[in-house]
């Protein structure tokens, strides 16, 4: 008893050539510009006409028409490995690097074409065997081979070659090359090689023949494989594709009913119409997927850049201020012992100019030692030197440093003690007593008139606030937001003290936030002064 395939093969062309057709149309509408994707369409073209003319050839009872057939699927075989280099030498990108070998795999795919077409060196005859078919092979058959074999090695060759030194991402889509390639050339060569022409069987060349939907998916994945896309768009594709095909399948051959066949026609005529949306709608999300996937890539490259550029800038700025510390260090020195009179008298007029040269140079100074720092913080070198220290000892330090200041402009400051005694806070007392200095020096520079007050508080859950009010020129809200930031200055200091940086108050955020603890402002406005928090741990 033989069992019947006719059935079995019709249906597995029928869905071979529905899933070619929709590959085709998938990666057209993906991109129909790019080499690489048209590319895939003619090699899946190629594909189509071998498995359609292959079976024309197995359908037909006329020898000669059989035979026409079959020439024309044998006859685009090179044609189709010759594709299929192309496309991994554009999935690889060296189409330019390989540009005499291109020309000698091209010009293999052409003669083949007219070679296996035109002549009987390659396909001599066919005879009919009931349900399948037997070749009677050409001279040139081994030839045809041999250039079968040749372009199968360079293709695995190519992609082998490229695969080590690809991407974690680019190695997972040549996986999907090699997988779909592999087992298209297995088939090929045990059912379209081995079987008929070395065992003289050739009832099974259907399956190589079968066989070439299977690099179409696995290629068709590997294209459409996205890091932002992910697998459930392309599945919501297939999904619509294998629909189609059941409701094909169903009207044409499991429907006898001619009215019956008009109805289910027009449900499948308005599945592919709301189909073809979904399917577009899958492909537009692709499309701004791969925009933002370029966008961030681009972001990132410009990001990268913009930290070299930064951390040279600072590592620029730190050296410059190496540099310039010590002459600006000796200038001071030199300056301080003319001035105390160690080498002698000078008129009051020289004595003022010297005067005015030390403060220049001390606040340069200063002015250096800020750069520094925020140098050392942003190439993260700048460590704390932590101990237990008195805080009220570290502000009586600050607070009687910077009182005749303030008796100069006739300001009324005060230091208030706690009422009862703190214990010793881990701290790095320096960092503390310049943040300390420099928000007190601050206050006295932008209150003309008034009070200034130092205060601590002991909080709870372990901490203590320390503020520091004044009566000056306040803040606007939007001053507030970013008095912390670097070079950032409020309007009062353009008016009353040009010198100055805007570092004083950024390095001070970041010396407290190194030791865990806030730093804050608060005003009522234009005029109404000031009050700055510095809140710390106490363990």
């Amino acid at each position: 008893m033989v069992f019947d395939f006719s059935l079995i093969t019709n249906i597995a062309v029928f869905l071979i050539n529905a899933i070619d057709i929709w590959l085709i149309f998938l990666i057209y509408s993906a991109n129909s510009k790019k080499k690489i994707n048209k590319t895939f369409i003619m090699m899946a073209f190629f594909m189509l006409i071998w498995v359609d003319f292959a079976y024309f050839a197995r359908l037909s009872s006329q020898s000669n028409v059989a035979l026409f057939w079959i020439k024309i699927a044998w006859a685009v075989t090179i044609p189709l490995f010759a594709t299929l280099y192309f496309f991994v030498i554009h999935f690889i990108k060296e189409e330019k690097k390989h540009k005499i070998l291109n020309k000698i795999v091209l010009s293999i795919g052409v003669f083949s074409f007219f070679i296996t077409l035109f002549t009987d060196l390659i396909v001599k005859d066919i005879k009919s065997k009931q349900v399948w078919s037997k070749l009677i092979y050409g001279d040139a058959i081994m030839v045809f081979y041999g250039l079968v074999l040749f372009l199968s090695f360079l293709i695995l060759f190519f992609l082998l070659k490229k695969y080590f030194h690809f991407s974690k991402v680019e190695k997972v889509k040549t996986q999907y090359f090699l997988i779909g390639i592999l087992i298209f050339l297995f088939m090929n060569m045990v059912f379209n090689i081995i079987y008929p022409f070395f065992l003289g069987i050739s009832k099974y060349y259907q399956l190589g023949d079968y066989s070439t939907v299977v690099p179409l998916c696995f290629i068709a994945y590997a294209i459409t494989r996205h890091k932002l896309m992910g697998i459930k768009p392309l599945l919501s594709s297939i999904l619509v594709a294998l629909i189609a095909i059941l409701l094909a399948l169903d009207i044409f051959i499991f429907t006898p009913n001619f009215f019956l066949q008009l109805f289910k026609g027009l449900i499948f005529v308005i599945f592919l119409y709301f189909g073809y949306l979904l399917v577009k709608s899958v492909l537009d999300k692709i499309k701004r997927s791969e925009e933002l996937e370029r966008l961030d890539f681009e972001l990132a490259r410009a990001n990268a850049e913009l930290k070299r550029i930064s951390r040279s800038k600072t590592e620029f700025i730190s050296m410059a201020s190496h540099q310039l510390r010590t002459p600006l260090a000796a200038i001071k020195g030199y300056s301080s012992m003319l001035v105390e009179g160690d080498y002698g008298k000078f008129e009051k007029k020289g004595e003022r100019v010297l005067k005015n040269i030390l403060i220049s140079t001390e606040r340069l100074i200063k002015i250096i030692n800020d750069l520094l720092n925020i140098s050392r913080l942003e190439l993260g070198k700048l460590k704390l030197e932590k101990n237990p220290c008195e805080i009220e000892e570290i502000i009586e330090n600050v607070y009687k440093e910077m009182k005749p200041r303030s008796q100069q402009k006739k300001l009324n400051f005060i230091w208030k003690k706690p009422k009862i005694s703190l214990p010793k806070i881990n701290i790095d007392e320096l960092k503390i007593r310049q943040v300390l200095y420099n928000i007190v020096d601050n206050a006295i520079k932008y209150t003309n008139s008034g009070n200034i007050s130092i205060t601590l508080k002991p909080k709870q859950k372990g901490r203590v606030i320390i503020e520091i009010r004044d009566t000056g020129e306040g803040l606007t809200m939007e001053e507030q937001s970013k008095i912390f930031q670097s070079f950032t200055r409020g309007a009062a200091g353009f008016t009353y003290w040009v010198q100055g940086t805007g570092l004083g108050l950024h390095l001070a955020k970041k010396f407290v936030e190194m030791h865990h603890g806030r730093i804050w402002v608060e005003s009522q406005g234009k005029g109404k002064g000031s009050t700055f928090y510095i809140e710390l741990p106490v363990g």
